[in-house]
């Protein structure tokens, strides 16, 4: 079995750009996002990317305090 290197990958995430998103309310959400729905469940968490944050549904989400960013 071969190391597989650095050089093979395409793309590699900036950990400063990674966050936990999670769902501190008592409601399931779906989440519209580019890429297609994700459901987020109650007491769930995702990990992904700051760059979610820019979306609409995200933003008013996070202000209201229903998902919280964990770093």
């Amino acid at each position: 079995m071969s190391k597989r290197s650095y050089d093979d990958i395409t793309w590699l995430e900036d950990p400063k750009d990674v966050i936990i998103l999670a769902n501190r309310s008592q409601k399931n959400y779906i989440l519209e996002l580019p890429t297609g729905q994700y459901r987020l469940d109650v007491g769930r968490k995702m990990r992904t990317l700051r760059s979610i944050l820019d979306f609409g549904q995200i933003k008013e989400l996070v202000s209201s305090g229903q998902l919280v960013v964990e770093e």
